[in-house]
């Protein structure tokens, strides 16, 4: 009993050392890359190590691993980041129109939140889907739509874990700076991966990512 407790206590002190020493990996590219260069980069290659780890290659070098996804997925990674910062931009200028406009406006606020809902989907399986799958980047959009409506376990799972996530987040400052970024990708890589290998194993797997 003692030696499973203290060996729990040991993995759990290690994931915990493992996730913050990602996520500042994560926070300071981002910076280095002035935000605007850094964060998509920075992002492809925390979920790239995370996606290691859950596949059970524990004892990767974290540094080395990362380091290297960050350069050579440097200029596609900014596309993807541009991209998403782009609509997320244009959800938010829209929200802030809408919250000035009086109740008339109510339906299409509606519409609006679907929308997001939508978009909210596909931001979750975008990262996971770039680091699994090589595929172009026009493709890694699709498979993230077509994987997040056609797998809604999953999808709802991955909604509530990174909620989850951003609450965890929002208890302290030093949660926020040590955990922020690659806890939330851990949780949403994690559920990705069943709902890749789900999609793997199926008889339709081929017609579904077409």
């Amino acid at each position: 009993m003692y030696h499973f407790v203290t060996n729990g206590i040991y993995r759990f002190c290690e994931w915990v050392t493992r996730l913050a020493y990602l996520n500042l990996l994560w926070a300071f590219f981002s910076i280095v890359g002035l935000i605007i260069f850094g964060i998509g980069p920075s992002t492809i290659a925390m979920y790239t190590v995370t996606r290691k780890w859950l596949q059970g290659n524990t004892d990767i070098p974290v540094y080395r691993t990362f380091i290297n996804a960050y350069k050579q997925e440097f200029w596609r990674a900014n596309y993807l980041s541009w991209i998403v910062l782009t609509v997320m931009a244009i959800f938010y200028v829209d929200f802030m129109i809408f919250g000035w406009m009086n109740q008339e406006t109510s339906v299409v606020a509606f519409i609006l939140m679907i929308l997001f809902l939508i978009f909210t989907i596909v931001f979750l399986f975008l990262f996971p889907v770039y680091v699994h799958y090589d595929i172009p980047l026009t493709k890694t959009f699709k498979y993230a739509v077509l994987i997040g409506f056609t797998k809604p376990i999953y999808t709802i799972g991955m909604l509530a874990g990174a909620l989850g996530a951003i609450l965890i987040s929002l208890l302290h400052v030093t949660v926020i700076l040590f955990f922020s970024g690659s806890l939330f990708a851990m949780i949403v890589t994690a559920f990705a991966m069943k709902a890749f290998n789900s999609i793997d194993k199926g008889p339709a797997s081929e017609q579904v990512l077409q």
